[in-house]
């Protein structure tokens, strides 16, 4: 649900009306394909429903080797507002912190409100890069952390 709120208008209805419906799905989801290995999600719960989960690991972007990535940090609607996002966000950091990073890259997608939350936790943004989607290709902006 969160992925439709958030890209609807960016990313094409195709992919979004293929996604699970709820944050729970995903979840679930997600927790079945969990690979501790590769990388390490949670979900945020309010009155025992998911209503946002944040991804990390280890980047796979060749200029930043070794150094850790929130490869996603969503939350329904309703809930954003209330320090949930940050809080995602500082558990992220602390799982890369667990896995031996001390510099992380976030990318998010052009056009996505969220640009600006990056640059206010103090991302500096690096570059773009190409996040591709089955029959589509979208822009990406990436920040970066010195220190995490």
């Amino acid at each position: 649900m969160a992925w439709q709120e958030t890209y609807r208008g960016i990313v094409n209805d195709e992919f979004l009306d293929n996604l699970p419906n709820t944050e729970e799905e995903r979840g679930k989801k997600s927790f079945n394909e969990f690979d501790e290995n590769d990388n390490h999600q949670f979900v945020l719960e309010v009155d025992g429903k998911v209503v946002g989960f944040v991804n990390v690991g280890i980047t796979d972007d060749s200029e930043y080797r070794n150094q850790g990535e929130i490869f996603a940090v969503y939350m329904i609607k309703k809930y954003k507002g209330n320090g949930f996002g940050r809080k995602l966000t500082e558990v992220g950091i602390n799982e890369l912190k667990k896995l031996g990073c001390t510099k992380m890259i976030i990318g998010c997608l052009e056009g996505n409100p969220s640009n600006e939350y990056y640059k206010h936790i103090g991302g500096k943004f690096i570059k773009t890069r190409l996040f591709k989607l089955p029959n589509q290709e979208l822009i990406e902006n990436v920040y970066y952390y010195e220190s995490i």
